[in-house]
């Protein structure tokens, strides 16, 4: 089997490669393999705005770079996103792709967990004061809005895993679990993002999942990451 852990210069190379197209430069807040691969599934997320028709823009520039969130915590504020837009007819449609973003439960008003990524409704992070028993801030959107997020996981995928990521779908977007039609789709379905590739087992449960549940299980993005999310083949991904 593979190795999903490419190596740290190679990736980082492909982030700098990216962003350099949009004339800013990446702050290097990270070290760590996990997050570097988390900041290319990123950056494929916009991409696949991008391939379908959203104009693209950085929001939040610190001293002209773009700093991604790597951590839970932390002030949203203090860190940059993309915004992405669409025009239908007379009205744009806004969105923000952030990075560690706390989303509240779909059936659980208290209840809170963070996807890697998030595509979110503008303007909607929130401030509660009363979550720590210390008044320290949590920040956090409501679950109305989520418009879809996704998963990053560093690894050669397992049974676990996979199904450990149904329960998060269900939590977030219990509505993907079945199979149901989506009319004028832009943006992207829920989607679990894996570095390694898959065998033989996990490719029978990947395939399993996929043909019950309106998801996207995207495995070997080290290697094909860039394929999956280009231009001739971003359309096979499933959008919602």
């Amino acid at each position: 089997m593979a190795n999903p852990f490419k190596d740290l210069g190679e990736l980082q190379r492909d982030i700098e490669s990216y962003l350099r197209t949009n004339r800013t430069a990446m702050y290097n807040n990270s070290k760590r393999i996990s997050d570097f691969f988390e900041m290319a599934c990123y950056n494929n997320i916009v991409r696949f705005y991008e391939n379908n028709g959203y104009e693209i823009s950085l929001r939040n520039l610190k001293s002209n770079k773009f700093v991604y969130k790597t951590t839970t915590a932390g002030n949203p504020a203090n860190y940059s996103y993309f915004e992405v837009k669409r025009k239908i007819g007379n009205i744009d449609l806004i969105f923000e792709i952030r990075h560690n973003i706390n989303v509240q439960s779909y059936h659980a008003n208290d209840t809170f967990t963070t996807p890697d990524i998030s595509i979110i409704k503008p303007n909607s992070i929130l401030i509660d004061t009363t979550f720590y028993t210390n008044a320290r801030r949590y920040f956090y959107i409501k679950n109305r809005s989520l418009i879809s997020f996704c998963e990053v996981k560093n690894f050669n995928p397992y049974p676990e895993l996979l199904f450990s990521y149904i329960g998060v779908v269900n939590e977030l977007r219990p509505y993907l679990l079945t199979q149901r039609r989506f009319v004028n789709n832009k943006h992207i379905a829920s989607s679990l993002m894996i570095s390694g590739k898959s065998n033989s087992h996990t490719d029978r449960i990947i395939a399993n999942l996929q043909s019950r549940y309106h998801i996207n299980i995207l495995c070997d993005l080290f290697n094909i990451g860039g394929v999956t999310f280009g231009r001739n083949s971003f359309r096979r991904v499933k959008t919602v």
